[in-house]
């Protein structure tokens, strides 16, 4: 649901998101690793076949979170990557409601960035946090049963159903941050108008993500068993395309399910 249009804005404007993506993706990058979920089960699958199955609650979790605790001075550049990342959701906006490039008033873009997209980006991240505890904690216990392949695939169904409540309730979300900055919303009333806009779709925006995820997911697990491109490679690509297509996403979802044509209002 409106990929083939994302697809097609990305391309077009193909340039300018490119060059705004690199430090976005770069600080998400560095300061995150949204790729250990993939590898914990692989090497749980390892440990469970040679017969080590020692797993403390934290030794769990920090393979969920996407923030690295082990060194807490990254989180600033998590918070940075947000940061260029609601820049780019501002020039997004801009460039579809007036079919410009132009980027304005700077101090317009830093005050959203900061006070729209940064807010919503780091409670986002708690929310990947929270689901994370609660999967971490759920693997912990299952651990207690003793049978190590019946903990494996407990552990691996609870991730996979969590996950996939996680993917529908953000799929609700898809026009929050458009709802926020173009409808001049409080971020408790956004969300339930880009609920309210997006159930009659949900499906297929929810289907939409979910292979985006699955295809993200099977390449990572391609990718570490053969060992052909870097840790940091995989990541950075993955966050620059994040950077491009998610804005670009939120705000073809928000035009469209608004009945709002691009390009409608003019300076």
């Amino acid at each position: 649901m409106f990929l083939r249009k994302t697809i097609f804005y990305v391309n077009k404007n193909i340039i300018f998101l490119l060059l705004l993506s690199i430090p976005a993706a770069t600080f998400f990058t560095v300061g995150g690793k949204p790729l250990s979920i993939v590898e914990f089960f692989v090497d749980m699958f390892g440990n469970i076949q040679s017969g080590q199955t020692g797993y403390s609650f934290y030794s769990i979790f920090i393979n969920f979170s996407v923030i690295d605790f082990q060194k807490p001075l990254l989180i600033l550049f998590m918070v940075l990557g947000w940061f260029f990342m609601g820049i780019i959701f501002s020039l997004v906006e801009r460039n579809m409601k007036y079919h410009t490039i132009s980027v304005g008033s700077f101090r317009s873009l830093l005050l959203d960035a900061l006070f729209i997209t940064l807010p919503a980006g780091i409670l986002f991240v708690f929310i990947i946090e929270l689901v994370g505890v609660i999967i971490s904690g759920f693997i912990a216990l299952f651990a207690l049963l003793g049978h190590s392949w019946l903990w494996f695939g407990l552990s691996v169904g609870t991730t996979v159903i969590a996950y996939y409540i996680f993917i529908s309730f953000m799929s609700y979300l898809v026009c929050w941050v458009p709802c926020i900055s173009m409808e001049g919303l409080k971020f408790s009333m956004a969300s339930s108008l880009s609920a309210r806009m997006v159930s009659k779709q949900h499906t297929k925006i929810f289907a939409t993500i979910g292979v985006i995820v699955l295809i993200q997911t099977g390449l990572v697990f391609a990718v570490n068993l053969a060992g052909i491109v870097s840790y940091f490679v995989l990541c950075f690509v993955l966050n620059m395309l994040m950077c491009m297509y998610l804005p670009a996403y939120c705000y073809n979802a928000y035009f469209k399910l608004a009945d709002i044509p691009q390009g409608a209002k003019r300076r």
